[in-house]
């Protein structure tokens, strides 16, 4: 059996069960309250490992629990990518291809560790599929400490994001949908293009579960994940919603919600799918999406763990000294073979070098390259060309139109929630709008924002710095709308 351990704002959920083939199979659910004000965002708070320690041993005793643990999270502090590489089935050269790339979240980190495993091979054009993880090495330790004094070992530490996207690839199978998990005030969007993962964020939610102003708020989201489907242009049209961690009233309400607003979307909870077996609890997999994804942690790969380890002073001592305990003879021997290798290799290639060169010159040979030499000229010089025409004309399309009825829509939204709207400025170049709103009541504002979120033609709404105005006894904020770009026009 294994243990899966997953770490939320709000809770700690352990999980009790195993993997075979595709098939899991899951004895125990447990989930207890987190400690109060404790961890934020997967970041443990200062001064409240003490509290999360004890919480854990309550929860071990309680439950006769025992193993190792697979530690699920999700933070910004621990990043996950997925990238393609070149099939290579040796993990240690595996690790050190990874290393050499380049990562631009190394840059975040004062001193960041990485891990990487494996998704899949692709034989037929020799490539993988894996996931790099990488994460600040006092944020690794810190959990590392946490369950060592609780009497735990982990096996690995993994972001929740990415393996749950693999499990719940068999939930959507080969549809263009989207699939939404809610965790306390945080929102995890997963795109699939055809049943294969295409683009994941996680964004933040500010209204109560249950309300219109929620509902408002779940539809602009998948509004923007709708444009950006557009933009990169998929080959097919989001068809589905999915929604994880949210009752079954919240579904039902969101369902009829976008019925009337989204009808050609369909709307569905999350279902455990056949491979996936409960003891009971089946209506459970909503709630424990991270920990149930947890017990299918990859075997094949490099974890933050393990770097943690070979990065330890102690290990590189040990490395070293093997490496002076290596005879003397034996690197002689090797370097003799090495020589004797290369003089036959000098030997053969003066001789294909000889041959080359013949070729080389010949009259017909010449004249054919410089033939080809011109050919592929006139073939950059068009394809520049052409370039240019395209990119030109995906930019017109793109580009945000601030015609009046973008000033009527705001003035509307205000005059209906009895808020002054004054327009302040407008930049082309990244089209945004600054506004000032100004109301008597702050939750008129709010409401005047909620309405400017729900509006289509905003990428984007941002607003700061409350300012309270003595004259008229008003209150203020800057509000800013950001443009979203055309749509891609059809084709007649």
């Amino acid at each position: 059996m294994s243990v899966s351990v997953f770490f939320s704002n709000k809770n700690i959920q352990v999980i009790v069960g195993k993997s075979s083939g595709k098939s899991i199979y899951i004895d125990k659910l447990i989930e207890v309250p987190m400690p109060e004000n404790a961890i934020l965002n997967g970041v443990i708070i200062e001064g409240e490992t003490e509290s999360i320690i004890k919480k854990l041993k309550e929860i071990w005793t309680g439950n006769g629990l025992k193993g190792n643990v697979d530690l699920i999270i999700n933070s910004p502090q621990f990043i996950s990518n997925r990238t393609t590489m070149p099939l290579i089935p040796n993990v240690s050269k595996a690790t050190d291809y990874l290393d050499k790339q380049n990562s631009d979240e190394f840059g975040r980190f004062d001193s960041p560790i990485k891990g990487w495993y494996l998704l899949r091979t692709n034989k037929k054009e020799n490539t993988q599929d894996v996931v790099t993880e990488v994460a600040e090495r006092t944020f690794i330790e810190t959990y590392i400490k946490i369950f060592s004094e609780a009497g735990i070992t982990l096996n690995s530490v993994h972001d929740g994001v990415s393996l749950a996207t693999e499990l719940l690839a068999t939930c959507v199978h080969d549809q263009t949908a989207i699939y939404m998990i809610k965790d306390a005030q945080m929102l995890v969007t997963i795109l699939y293009e055809k049943g294969k993962y295409y683009y994941n964020s996680t964004r933040r939610l500010f209204q109560d579960d249950g309300t219109q102003e929620f509902a408002a708020e779940i539809r602009s989201n998948i509004s923007g994940v709708r444009q950006f489907a557009n933009s990169q242009h998929l080959e097919s049209a989001i068809t589905d919603v999915y929604f994880a961690g949210m009752s079954s009233d919240d579904v039902g309400m969101l369902q009829g919600y976008l019925a009337d607003t989204d009808p050609d979307i369909t709307v569905h909870g999350t279902v455990a799918p056949s491979h996936i077996h409960f003891k009971k609890w089946n209506d459970r997999l909503t709630s424990f999406i991270y920990p149930v994804a947890g017990l299918v942690v990859p075997k094949t790969g490099f974890s933050v763990l393990k770097a943690i380890r070979k990065n330890d002073e102690a290990y590189a001592r040990k490395v070293e000294l093997i490496k002076k305990g290596i005879p003397v003879a034996i690197l002689t021997g090797v370097l003799l073979i090495i020589t004797l290798f290369l003089l036959a290799v000098r030997i053969s290639t003066a001789n294909r070098l000889s041959k080359l060169e013949q070729y080389n010159n010949k009259p017909e040979v010449i004249q054919g390259s410089m033939q080809y030499d011109a050919l592929v000229t006139r073939s950059g010089r068009y394809g520049d060309r052409q370039g240019g025409v395209d990119l030109l004309r995906e930019y017109i399309d793109s580009y945000p139109i601030p015609d009046s009825s973008i000033n009527k829509q705001i003035s509307e939204a205000a005059r209906s929630e009895d808020v002054t709207i004054e327009f302040n400025s407008y930049n082309a170049d990244s089209g945004v709008f600054a506004t000032t709103a100004s109301s008597s009541e702050v939750e008129k504002i709010h409401k005047f924002i909620a309405r400017l979120l729900e509006m289509d033609i905003f990428e984007d709404v941002d607003y700061t710095g409350y300012t309270w105005n003595d004259g008229d006894g008003t209150w203020s904020i800057k509000v800013i709308c950001t443009l979203s770009g055309q749509a891609e026009k059809e084709e007649e």
